[in-house]
């Protein structure tokens, strides 16, 4: 009982302090939320409704996008190298759907089946690398088409990491005339490739080898994870759809520019950035007809925002470039003769004198000056005294 009594005095336990207790509680400080003091129980319960919350809103995120209402998924299609053309499995993705605002590089396309909108893009052929680059900025997935070689162009590949990858999915096409055992190697050959290039043997891979596999690749475009890049989650951007050039003067013009707007909020006091051509302000913010709307659907043009020049951004956000600074210029005539005067005009040395140690030997002229000024210094300092 001493031993107990002693150990009880060195350190008490919670059923030892009740006891001791009996009962009584101690004032409970009356603070907000901040310094209200909750039990396991509640914050167990608490981490499960934030956990429930969150994922409540990526379900929610999922089903609406490319749904009614909401902006079509961005599909930028690109060929792995050179020798791939992507123009054949456009064609087999337009027959199993509806196509509106077909252009030269994309089209708008609605599966009926999964209820979803996609906007497919292309970069035109021949166009240079920046192009591509500039429409895999804005793609919410990225299709990479491939051929039976398996080859990815390495400089592709290097500018896609260095600027940062959306979803990918990989098609692998020209499969239709080869056997069971060629195409079992042409998987095989297709995860080693993915795992050397970009590091997940286990990435999305679609083999189009006859017409009812176009209907799977739709399905798992449909149903992909989304993962959008940090810079197009805050920044809003737009793919055009339609671009009207209104000129109002010999150098002046008004751009209108229709799409989808993504991304963060826009407002007209922002200044837009156009690739290759620089930052320009906006004029006015309108609603545009949705191109994939229903017959009997009803649409209102209003205008949403318009610019205010007192709350504006300025248009001139960088100084401007001297373009001569740092620069070395040629030498003028007048500095030229001067360089050679005074190479003529060299002091003489006596034999075996560094270049250093002329610097510091002076000539005749220039001692006759000193003693002159030391003379002088040392008359002004007899009158003064």
């Amino acid at each position: 009982k001493q031993w107990y009594q002693r150990r009880v005095r060195e350190h008490k336990s919670k059923g030892a302090l009740n006891l001791k207790n009996k009962g009584r509680v101690g004032v409970m400080k009356k603070g907000g939320v901040k310094g209200m003091v909750t039990s396991k129980l509640d914050r167990r319960n608490r981490d499960r409704q934030v956990r429930r919350a969150k994922l409540a809103q990526n379900s929610n995120e999922k089903r609406e996008l490319g749904g009614p209402g909401q902006a079509p998924i961005s599909v930028i299609v690109i060929p792995a190298n050179e020798a791939v053309s992507v123009t054949a499995i456009l064609g087999e993705i337009k027959g199993h759907g509806s196509v509106t605002g077909e252009r030269e590089n994309g089209f708008y396309f609605h599966s009926k089946k999964q209820s979803k909108r996609f906007h497919f893009l292309t970069p035109r052929v021949g166009c240079p690398l920046f192009e591509t680059i500039d429409l895999v900025k804005c793609a919410d997935l990225l299709l990479l088409v491939w051929d039976h070689t398996c080859e990815l162009d390495p400089l592709i590949k290097t500018c896609l990491y260095a600027q940062g990858l959306p979803a990918v999915q990989h098609v692998v096409v020209g499969g239709a005339t080869l056997s069971e055992q060629e195409r079992a190697q042409r998987r095989r050959i297709m995860g080693d490739t993915l795992e050397a290039l970009l590091g997940n043997k286990d990435d999305k891979v679609h083999y189009l080898d006859k017409s009812s596999d176009v209907d799977t690749m739709i399905w798992k475009l449909a149903n992909f994870k989304h993962h959008r890049l940090s810079f197009l989650r805050h920044r809003p951007y737009m793919v055009s759809s339609e671009v009207d050039f209104k000129q109002t003067s010999e150098e002046k013009g008004v751009l209108q520019v229709t799409g989808y707007l993504r991304g963060g909020d826009l407002d007209a006091n922002m200044l837009i950035h156009i690739p290759g051509l620089g930052h320009y302000p906006l004029d006015r913010i309108t609603t545009a007809a949705d191109p994939m709307r229903h017959k009997n659907e009803m649409f209102e043009d209003s205008i949403l925002s318009e610019r205010d020049l007192e709350h504006c951004q300025n248009p001139n956000m960088e100084c401007p470039i001297d373009e001569m600074d740092g620069e070395q210029t040629w030498p003028t005539e007048e500095e030229l003769m001067e360089a050679e005067n005074e190479k003529k005009s060299r002091r003489k040395v006596p034999k075996g004198t560094s270049s250093y140690q002329a610097v510091w030997m002076m000539s005749d002229e220039e001692d006759d000056e000193d003693d002159e000024d030391d003379d002088a210094m040392s008359d002004g300092s007899e009158e003064s005294g």
